[in-house]
């Protein structure tokens, strides 16, 4: 039988995954991990199609040994690391207020809460953007995506210890940033 070389017939052969597929499935997790370590919508929107060029052309190398979203992840925490190192990125940080949804208490709320509420996360945003990229990382991996540490180990390829270590460290450095604007 002929080999197939067109893109997706190659994929689903080896895998069962189209880059529809991982696309559509991993698109807003990235988006928001790259706008929460950038704190920049255009930065953000720059780091997601470099990272899905690159899911597209390695997709037909991935065996499947991880779930596709870990090798999303790992890829898209590369392309961050790339841009960090070759822009020597010090974080730029925009209002994000409008950028982040609220959560779903939005309905309930007054019109003064829903904006305290928004002022909150945007000094919350500031204040992670401003961390160096190690501590920033396991910071919005565990924090805010929620991933464990062995998770954020396998797609940092960083030790339990040290993803530990960075969490605390980010932790004091936040607590004592946010405590001097009281």
């Amino acid at each position: 039988m002929p080999m197939n070389h067109s893109y997706s017939g190659a994929c689903v052969e080896q895998t069962g995954y189209t880059f529809e597929t991982v696309l559509n499935k991993n698109k807003d997790a990235i988006f928001n991990l790259f706008f929460r370590l950038t704190g920049d919508f255009h930065v953000s929107e720059d780091l997601f199609q470099e990272t899905f060029l690159k899911v597209h052309t390695g997709l037909r190398n991935f065996k499947g040994n991880a779930k596709p979203s870990t090798w999303v992840y790992t890829i898209a925490l590369n392309v961050f690391r790339d841009y960090v190192r070759k822009k020597k990125w010090n974080p730029f940080i925009q209002e994000i207020t409008d950028c982040e949804n609220l959560d779903s208490r939005a309905d309930s709320q007054t019109p003064e809460e829903q904006y305290i509420q928004r002022e909150e996360k945007a000094g919350i945003q500031k204040h992670v953007c401003a961390l160096k990229p190690a501590l920033r990382v396991p910071v919005i991996l565990h924090y805010i995506e929620g991933f464990s540490i062995p998770r954020i180990c396998e797609l940092t390829g960083r030790s339990a210890s040290d993803i530990k270590v960075s969490l605390h460290r980010a932790r004091r450095i936040l607590k004592k940033r946010m405590g001097s604007e009281q």
